[in-house]
């Protein structure tokens, strides 16, 4: 094969998108990748990949692993994780809108194909830009089986500890951004507080504190038992989700919900939602709420921490579901449609 990948999404902090573009890498080596080499942040980025980044191809299939490519590069196939800017465009910047309104309109139809990771985002392609759906291919996200898998007893333990984490807590995985809900848990939360064991806490993880976990909310302070850890080693990821009770992510969209099969991967229950994407991943085995309705958020959490035997069943079904998302799927399906136009 003759492919380079657009590789400036790996210039961003781990997210989802990092992650997925990271597997795909280690397991397609043979991919050259093109970076900025330097900062390549925001509207400079966009520049870069517009301008730059189609002189460095040399005729090459190019591959866009992150939303957005260089329009002038028909020879290309670009992954859509999502169409979040066009859907909840209050979650977005102004100039982050616009340049994903000028840029996919024009991109998408002249790309050889789309990879998208949910059949959630394929129909929205669809139904947003009117695009032949079989030019699309869903190869959804998976899990690393060597990271996110039954943890150490001993390393949570150690974990627990040198995080002050409590016996059992709640946890929250994910960017700060106002689709993620964290407003809508946080508002869940605060009402369950005489309903659920005072040994059990609510842990987020993601953003840079307090300050930000707020931001968005009707809250001027945290609910009592809330803890913000802000970021954290991608090493002791594994081992929060294992330590915990329950994984919330009541997200309001998603193109995938990657934390929903890592914690089932580690044996940790889920609930989210019943919209977007979410249900495709999850199946049967989480809890599924309203994420639009605080109340139907607080009930499932009272009905999970009143009920030892819910979780483990739950417990039993995130394992199985888990199981059957590899890395190595999502790279064979890959791999087939980028060599069919290599």
């Amino acid at each position: 094969m003759s492919i380079v990948c657009n590789a400036r999404v790996l210039e961003a902090p781990m997210t989802g998108i990092q992650r997925y573009t990271r597997e795909i890498l280690a397991r397609m080596p043979e991919i050259e990748t093109i970076r900025p080499g330097g900062r390549a942040s925001g509207a400079m980025g966009h520049l870069w990949e517009q301008t730059a980044l189609p002189l460095r191809i040399g005729g090459r299939l190019l591959w866009s692993p992150s939303n957005t490519g260089p329009i002038a590069v028909a020879r290309q196939v670009v992954t859509v994780h999502d169409l979040a800017p066009f859907d909840i465009p209050a979650g977005f910047s102004t100039s982050f809108r616009a340049i994903y309104a000028l840029v996919l309109p024009l991109l998408l139809p002249r790309v050889e194909a789309i990879l998208t990771v949910s059949q959630f985002t394929r129909e929205r392609l669809i139904d947003r830009f009117g695009l032949d759906g079989r030019r699309i291919h869903v190869t959804p996200l998976a899990v690393d089986h060597d990271r996110f898998h039954l943890q150490d007893p001993a390393a949570v333990e150690e974990m627990r500890t040198r995080l002050a984490l409590p016996r059992r807590y709640a946890l929250f995985v994910g960017a700060l951004s106002g689709r993620k809900n964290v407003a809508g848990l946080l508002a869940a939360w605060q009402t369950i507080q005489a309903k659920i064991d005072d040994d059990v806490e609510l842990v987020i993880v993601g953003g840079s504190g307090p300050t930000r976990v707020l931001s968005g909310t009707r809250l001027t302070e945290l609910p009592r038992r809330t803890r913000v850890l802000g970021r954290i080693d991608d090493a002791d990821l594994p081992l929060l989700y294992a330590g915990a009770a329950l994984l919330t992510y009541p997200s309001l969209y998603e193109g995938f919900g990657l934390p929903v099969l890592e914690a089932m991967a580690c044996g940790t229950p889920v609930l989210t939602s019943r919209g977007t994407s979410l249900p495709e991943v999850a199946g049967e085995a989480a809890m599924l709420v309203d994420p639009h309705e605080i109340d139907d958020i607080a009930d499932a959490l009272v009905r999970f921490f009143a009920d030892p035997a819910l979780g483990v069943r739950m417990r039993a079904a995130g394992l199985e579901r888990a199981a059957g998302f590899h890395w190595e799927k999502t790279v064979a399906e890959t791999r087939k449609v980028l060599e069919a136009h290599a």
